[in-house]
């Protein structure tokens, strides 16, 4: 009914959502996997018509078939299960055998019989297990003999099986699609196909299912009687065998764990499609991470975790059986083979291409795909970790000041020719007096510039870069750097730097502006005495800002929250009576007493003609000195000199 249900909303003209919103706002469910199931089966029938030519599938087929091991698994795939012929229109076939003598399975009275037929083969089988005489692996003491005749067995019984489902399929009115015969595991073996039940109701599909594994224990049960009738001749041991084989495919069938017969059986019986794959993500994945965070479970979620988990289990112990059988007996049965000479070695090469090969491919196939994975993982680990430490390179040059304006493209340039150096403390970067031939910028710890004298220039600290005017110019190096600890530098050579530095006539104005600017500095008593690291600082965060003639730049009595240097024109002091000061001009600085204590403003100060004036804030310049590990207090009795000093307008204008 819920097949049929989505079947009449596939109209032709709605969405596969649309479908699934309008079923939900009907049913209550939500069958976006009963659809795909439906939609499947309905292509496997032919319900679209003429499929489109599936020109990526051919084509990542081509690709697949480039490597070896797709190459030898598909020629393995051929030796394993070979189609030696089919009948595409096999009902005519099946039903001709269900109405001669099939039907009666199918009735109560047959069904009631056969019931009753199986369960007393099958005490009979019990009874034989008893029997020491009777020996599964083995006839006539050879395992070789054994091994061949459990393998015919094996074919039959799957004959048998395919039998069973194709009488329920005839029984229910639905198509056996085809019916052949292939070679399975170098055996002929028959076949059927029933994707015709797909669109059968879920009861339907049950018996169809349950048909299989009942026809096989119904002649093992008949196996089990002729082998008890019939001790201790090779018919009964061969029917022992039999029965023991369609008894252990029986119970494997009905399993609900293994993808085979009573795994359809629970996924219809419950309505749960793809219950498996559902089961065996959801417990490598997301109940691990349940586990983890202690999250609460649902009904469904236990459900699917408690069949993966026994998925799982069954998975290791088949492993294991198969290694203990390995161990066993199919050792004993190699030694034999071995011992009948070249045929035997071409018997058991042929078995263990058929048999082991298979696996191994498949097992490469897995070592070589992890192995694939694991190469792009790391290759993408290592791509995102050569990103990130680019965009750090790239943030770090932006904030170097004589690149500003430079293009994130150039400085995404300029950084991936950094070159990374590591020193240790008490390491020397470079010496006094030696021939400029890198640039650096520090990416962790601390350095100390010396001058030749012994002289501390100051601390060089991260994100800060050193070393260019001895590049642009050509001269040799001012001073000694050292470091203090372990250190991390990015230095970019001298070609690089003439290429994205020297050869740029603006970014090497804005180098040389800027040795202007802190020899300007320098000169200003207010900074006398700070190192050429701590004046670099002060022009980084200084700020341009121009005025025109007879603009004030603040006026007395304001919150005083700005240092300025004139560069360019002049300007007068005016005190709060009216009475002009002072006339300061180009290099001349005020407004120090805000800087050191922030302090209202005790003077105007008015542009005369155009003014062109750089400053600094307050909360920068007090990081500034924080930074450099000097206390606020100690600054200023280090600037007493010039702030007590009286020096007229010019203190008064702070």
């Amino acid at each position: 009914s819920g097949d049929l249900a989505l079947y009449e909303l596939m109209d032709g003209r709605r969405t596969v959502q649309e479908i699934l919103v309008l079923h939900l706002e009907r049913s209550g469910v939500f069958a976006l996997e009963r659809l795909a199931r439906l939609t499947s089966a309905m292509r496997a029938n032919g319900f679209f018509g003429e499929e489109p030519p599936p020109l990526y599938e051919k084509l990542r087929a081509m690709t697949a078939k480039r490597d070896p091991l797709t190459t030898a698994s598909l020629l393995l795939r051929r030796l394993v299960v070979w189609d030696i012929a089919h009948w595409s229109n096999a009902e005519g076939f099946v039903d001709r055998v269900y109405r001669s003598v099939g039907w009666l399975a199918f009735t109560r009275i047959g069904a009631a019989v056969l019931l009753a037929f199986s369960l007393y083969g099958l005490v009979q089988w019990f009874e034989e297990t008893r029997v020491p005489a009777n020996q599964l692996v083995t006839v006539n003491g050879s395992y070789v003999l054994g091994l061949i005749a459990l393998t015919i067995l094996q074919v039959i019984s799957i004959s048998v099986h395919e039998a069973g489902h194709a009488l329920a399929i005839r029984h229910f009115g639905r198509r056996v699609r085809r019916l052949g015969i292939a070679m399975y595991y170098l055996f002929p073996c028959a076949y059927v196909d029933s994707t015709d039940m797909s669109l059968a109701s879920r009861q339907k599909r049950v018996v169809v299912s349950l048909a299989g594994p009942f026809a096989g224990v119904t002649v093992a049960a008949a196996c089990a009687i002729v082998a008890r009738f019939i001790p201790g001749t090779l018919a009964g041991e061969i029917a022992f065998k039999a029965a023991s084989l369609l008894v252990f495919q029986f119970v494997l069938n009905l399993l609900p764990i293994l993808e085979l017969d009573g795994y359809h059986v629970l996924v219809d019986a419950l309505d749960a499609p793809f219950l498996r794959q559902r089961s065996l993500a959801f417990v490598r994945g997301q109940a691990l991470r349940k586990l983890r965070r202690r999250a609460r479970w649902t009904p469904d979620e236990v459900g699917l975790a408690i069949f993966g988990g026994i998925a799982i289990v069954i998975s290791f112990l088949t492993l294991v059986f198969s290694l203990v059988v390995w161990r066993t007996r199919i050792v004993v049965a190699a030694r034999e083979l071995l011992a009948l000479g070249p045929a035997g070695v071409l018997i058991l090469g042929l078995i263990a291409l058929v048999f082991v090969g298979p696996l191994a491919i498949a097992l490469a196939a897995r070592a070589v795909g992890a192995t694939r994975t694991a190469v792009r993982l790391s290759a993408a680990r290592r791509a995102r970790v050569a990103e990130r430490e680019l965009a750090e390179r790239i943030g770090m040059l932006a904030r170097v000041r004589f690149l500003a304006g430079m293009s994130r493209a150039g400085l995404a340039a300029l950084a991936s020719h950094l070159v990374i150096e590591r020193f240790g403390p008490d390491d020397v970067v470079f010496a006094a007096g030696s021939v400029g031939d890198r640039f650096y910028l520090v990416r962790s710890g601390r350095l100390r510039a010396i001058a030749p004298d012994g002289a501390d220039f100051g601390t060089i600290v991260p994100g800060e870069g050193f070393g260019e005017l001895a590049l642009l110019d050509r001269a040799e190096r001012s001073a000694t750097v050292q470091a203090i600890e372990a250190t991390e530098l990015w230095s970019l050579g001298r070609g690089h730097f003439n290429r994205w530095v020297k050869d740029r006539y603006e970014v090497a104005a804005r180098i040389r502006a800027s040795r202007t600017e802190r020899t300007a500095l320098a000169g200003l008593p207010f900074f006398k005495g700070l190192s050429g690291q701590e004046l670099d600082r002060i022009a980084a965060r200084m700020r341009t800002q121009r005025f025109a003639d007879g603009e004030a730049v603040f006026y007395a009595g304001e919150a005083g929250d700005r240092y300025y240097v004139i560069r360019e024109g002049a300007a007068q002091v005016t005190l709060p009576d009216g009475s002009d000061v002072s006339k300061l001009g180009p290099g001349d600085g005020f407004g120090e007493l805000a800087l050191l204590f922030g302090r209202p403003r005790t003077a105007t100060v008015t542009a005369l003609g155009t003014l062109v004036a750089a400053s600094i804030e307050r909360k920068d310049f007090a990081a500034l000195v924080k930074a450099s590990g000097e206390k606020s207090d100690e600054f200023r009795a280090r600037t007493a000199h010039y702030v007590g000093a009286g020096l007229g307008g010019t203190v008064a204008s702070g």
